[in-house]
């Protein structure tokens, strides 16, 4: 009796250090899942991902990245939602495959980043209408050969990297912290590696890199993480890595993962160590860019974001949602017509 209750309490004890290792998500929506494509999940598709991400200049990916925001830059009002997922998906396509964002038509990129959404959002796959459609599209962007697993690489990385991006623009923009905005347009003006490190303020401010990961601990891509642990597993049992080491986890300090701070603090990042993902310093640099850009180009002279409400959009924060309005005269001149949605500001909803 004495012996089976002293396992059952040992069971217990494990599970509830389980059950506080798992850091939760918040959101519904953002329970994502590769659902259609398991090839992603797959040991063997890290090859071709680290082929495409394994070697990448920072100039070019910033270049593209303000091709891509400048070409969805609206002669109208546009939702910034759907602004962003424009900008992230086109920014994919040419820093994956070399695609000149001038080759792509507004209309087919919105039309991809619909159906991905609907397909993220729901539990079934993508019917044979749609991913005919989609198949097409990318083999008319990026060639048939290449084609056939593009989709696995571009949908996972589409839906991580725009939810990313606008919260990442939600701290860095809307902060009251003016040298977290000027450490992107920092970034935009010089997209080096160094820049991307480097802390500002005699050390005192955040680096564009330790924001984006800060960023990622607060609002990781995945419902449930295990993170490492230093510490004995006799203290596991009873606190949790964050307990173990004070170091506030529902508060937002990018400057936790100053070199200077210990390694506890830093160990709680999103895939610290040798949890991280294959393509995990191109998604982030990317991403920071396509940030970066937007932040240069929405700048209260020729654009400004007008702030409707706060609104979880999936990414697991409520983030600041509106539209993008052009102001003045000054015009970005693009051969393709800017991508719906609209904001028909006479509509009653």
């Amino acid at each position: 009796m004495i012996i089976a209750f002293s396992v059952l309490s040992l069971v217990i004890l494990v599970a509830c250090h389980v059950s506080r290792t798992m850091i939760p998500r918040t959101g519904g929506a953002a329970d994502i899942r590769s659902r259609n494509y398991p090839a992603v999940l797959d040991p063997s598709h890290d090859s071709e991902v680290q082929r495409l991400t394994a070697s990448f200049d920072p100039h070019k990916l910033a270049d593209w990245a303000e091709k891509c925001t400048e070409m969805f830059l609206p002669n109208r009002d546009v939702d910034f939602v759907a602004f962003i997922q424009c900008v992230t998906l086109c920014t994919i396509l040419a820093g994956l495959y070399g695609v000149d964002p001038d080759r792509l038509s507004p209309l087919d990129v919105t039309f991809m980043t619909n159906a991905l959404n609907c397909n993220s959002d729901r539990a079934s796959p993508l019917d044979t209408l749609e991913l005919s459609a989609i198949t097409k599209l990318i083999t008319r962007w990026i060639g048939e050969e290449r084609a056939s697993k593009a989709l696995e690489i571009i949908s996972p990385a589409y839906v991580y990297m725009w939810r990313l991006a606008i919260v990442t623009f939600d701290y860095a923009n809307t902060s009251s912290d003016q040298h977290m905005r000027n450490a992107f347009l920092d970034f935009s003006e010089n997209p080096t590696r160094n820049q991307f490190r480097a802390f500002k303020v005699k050390d005192e401010k955040p680096s564009v890199e330790a924001v984006m990961k800060e960023v990622l601990r607060l609002h990781p891509p995945m419902c449930h993480i295990m993170r490492k642990s230093r510490h004995p597993w006799w203290k596991r049992l009873f606190y949790s890595p964050e307990e173990i080491g004070n170091v506030q986890p529902e508060t937002f300090d990018a400057m936790r993962f100053h070199p200077r701070q210990p390694v506890e603090y830093r160990a709680i990042s999103f895939g610290f160590s040798g949890l991280g993902c294959t393509a995990d310093e191109w998604i982030v640099m990317t991403t920071a860019l396509v940030v970066a850009k937007v932040i240069d180009k929405v700048d209260d002279v020729n654009f400004t974001l007008t702030v409707n409400a706060i609104d979880n959009t999936g990414t697991g924060r409520d983030t600041r949602t509106g539209v993008i309005q052009k102001k003045g005269k000054t015009h970005i001149s693009h051969p393709h017509s800017p991508p719906p949605p609209y904001i028909n500001l006479d509509s009653e909803n």
